[in-house]
């Protein structure tokens, strides 16, 4: 292989592993991973993503969580057959933090949170799946978009304990006479 195609074909590889490693997910959490371990440059990323879907060796498909991507049996054969080729660094690095980014995209993808402009400010949706199916579903007008940026963040580890507040206080069953 030309110097070009094999960091494309080792970019290819990498993305697939880290993919394997931390389960399906959103191109926007694959971006996360690649800037947070520097894995390779963005257009490169994107590249190589365009040819995996390409090629059919990553698919994108629609859940309730989203669209995720996984890899195919294609693609595992490939990183079982060329596995070696991947840079050692960046599997060490996916190796190291793969349960780490598995446990906080499991709960992103659990814990949706969405927001929208709308007329007068802003629209905030926060999700809670649960079996493939929506469980809870919360949708708060803000005024600006700093604010739904922040709620959209701070949903995933509020959740749980917003959810349970919420159902307590819905389902007591000693109301005031």
């Amino acid at each position: 292989m030309v110097g070009g195609q094999r960091e494309t074909h080792r970019d290819k590889l990498t993305l697939m592993y880290a993919i394997l490693r931390i389960g399906p997910c959103t191109e926007d959490q694959v971006v996360r991973i690649n800037d947070t371990f520097s894995l390779m440059e963005q257009f490169q990323l994107y590249v190589a993503l365009g040819e995996l879907k390409e090629t059919r060796l990553v698919v994108e498909e629609q859940h309730l969580e989203g669209r995720l991507l996984t890899v195919t049996e294609d693609g595992k054969n490939m990183v079982n057959m060329f596995g070696e080729d991947i840079w050692p660094g960046a599997k060490i690095q996916i190796d190291d933090h793969a349960a780490e980014w598995k446990r906080m995209i499991r709960d992103e993808l659990q814990m949706p949170a969405e927001w929208e402009r709308q007329a007068d400010g802003y629209l905030v949706t926060l999700r809670l799946l649960e079996d493939g199916r929506e469980t809870f579903n919360l949708k708060l007008p803000v005024v600006d978009r700093q604010q739904a940026v922040d709620f959209s963040r701070r949903w995933p580890k509020q959740a749980s304990f917003l959810y349970r507040t919420i159902m307590e206080k819905l389902g007591e069953e000693n109301e005031e006479k």
